[in-house]
């Protein structure tokens, strides 16, 4: 039992010593990976991971979309919700990656197939932009 006590209170006093992560309150994003680069359009979906770090943890909203994903060919942005992700704790800041699944493409009329990639950014609850990240090509085999 006393044995218990030393452990624990060691182990309380290294974790007080370690200093927590110095990361930016803007969000920052980096894009990790695509799932595929090649899809039918209606029919097959598309998984995209983004990194992310966040000094005050106020990334996601349950209210506003927060998610941008900006189509090159047409300049328009398509946005999401992520989900509250703010940690417990007096330790705000936050790492991780989103995984968000895409299945709605769509083509320019009159092709067979059609090249996009996006431009994705997020935004957090103070309204701080990240910076922007571009996919790959996507190549789409239209209907």
């Amino acid at each position: 039992m006393f044995r218990f006590g030393i452990a624990a209170s060691l182990i309380i006093f290294i974790s007080s010593c370690v200093n927590p992560p110095d990361y930016s309150p803007i969000p920052e994003i980096e894009f990790d990976s695509i799932s595929t680069t090649f899809a039918r359009s209606g029919q097959d979906s598309i998984t995209f991971f983004i990194g992310f770090t966040d000094g005050d943890g106020d990334v996601g909203s349950d209210v506003k979309p927060n998610l941008f994903f900006l189509d090159n060919r047409t300049g328009y942005a398509d946005s999401f919700k992520i989900p509250n992700l703010t940690p417990e704790g007096n330790v705000k800041a936050i790492t991780g990656t989103i995984a968000y699944t895409r299945s709605s493409f769509s083509c320019i009329p009159g092709k067979l197939f059609d090249t996009l990639y996006y431009t994705i950014y997020i935004e957090d609850r103070a309204g701080h932009r990240s910076n922007q990240v571009i996919t790959p090509d996507i190549v789409l085999q239209c209907q």
